[in-house]
């Protein structure tokens, strides 16, 4: 069995090339994270999922321009599309209707409404990078997946 990755708010933030207050501003505006239960003195733990997360968070702010309130209306759905375990047929694209109501993965055949779509691939380059997954590895159509 291997050990879980425990990250915290500074590996998060040296991997994202964020600061401090940028996570905190993250952590209380969206779910689930603003729900979370929090004890002084105590450090935040995340997991590597949590990486991945806040990687999409960044580039759909950074990139995309979509705001931090827009996003805090599908921030729950947008970790559970995380979070979940993937196919090797999963989409690596988000989509985000445009009343930024839905987040979930992209499924051709059925949008029926307009939105955004999200490339997956720069958040998952840069957990890769992070956790030293070499380039090649980073090639393959594995992503974060739950494996037996």
């Amino acid at each position: 069995m291997t050990d879980k990755i425990t990250l915290k708010t500074k590996d998060i933030c040296d991997a994202l090339d964020i600061g401090r207050h940028q996570l905190r501003a993250w952590t209380d505006g969206l779910e689930p994270y603003c729900l979370r239960e929090t004890r002084e003195r105590s450090a935040c733990r995340y997991d590597s999922a949590d990486l991945l997360y806040f990687a999409v968070i960044k580039h759909i702010v950074d990139n995309c321009g979509l705001t931090l309130p827009f996003v805090a209306k599908f921030s729950q759905q947008l970790y559970l599309c995380i979070r979940e375990p993937n196919s090797l047929t999963s989409s690596p694209f988000l989509f985000i209707t445009n009343k930024g109501n839905s987040c979930k993965r992209l499924n051709l055949d059925k949008v029926t409404q307009e939105g955004t779509i999200i490339d997956l691939q720069p958040a998952n380059i840069l957990v890769y990078q992070f956790l030293g997954l070499s380039s090649q590895q980073g090639q393959l159509p594995l992503g974060l997946r739950e494996v037996n």
